[in-house]
């Protein structure tokens, strides 16, 4: 019986220790499966150069579209903007840029809208131009 009884309490400390609080974070914001093929992190171009911004993104349902900025790392100072309106789960992102700044950290970011209420998913990634 003494056996059966801290069975019980162990039991019930472990379930006790898993189960949701009030206060829990629950990250319920949808997610895609969003990758970068160029640039690679940390790439460096030239000015002039033809920078390509290429990946693939994938969702559980249709996704709406996308933006692609690429600003300035330190100020935030976009350089180029461009909205693709497509409906697919399976987008290609394919674009180039001129790069007609130099001695610059940049970022490229995507932005997917994954529907028509407002939930989005990005990514980003950094290079720099000399």
């Amino acid at each position: 019986m003494k056996k059966l009884i801290t069975l019980f309490i162990l039991s019930a400390v472990f379930l006790s220790a898993c189960t949701k609080h009030n206060d829990d974070i629950e990250d319920l914001s949808p997610k895609a499966d969003l990758q970068f093929e160029s640039p690679t992190a940390g790439a460096f171009y030239n000015i002039g150069d033809s920078v390509l911004i290429k990946g693939t993104a994938s969702y559980t349902s249709t996704i709406h579209g996308y933006d692609l900025i690429i600003r300035k790392a330190s100020d935030t100072t976009t350089l180029f903007f461009v909205h693709v309106h497509d409906h697919n789960a399976n987008l290609q992102i394919n674009t180039k840029w001129k790069a007609d700044v130099s001695n610059t950290n940049l970022q490229a970011e995507v932005i997917l809208h994954l529907d028509h209420e407002g939930h989005t998913d990005s990514r980003k990634v950094g290079f720099s131009v000399r």
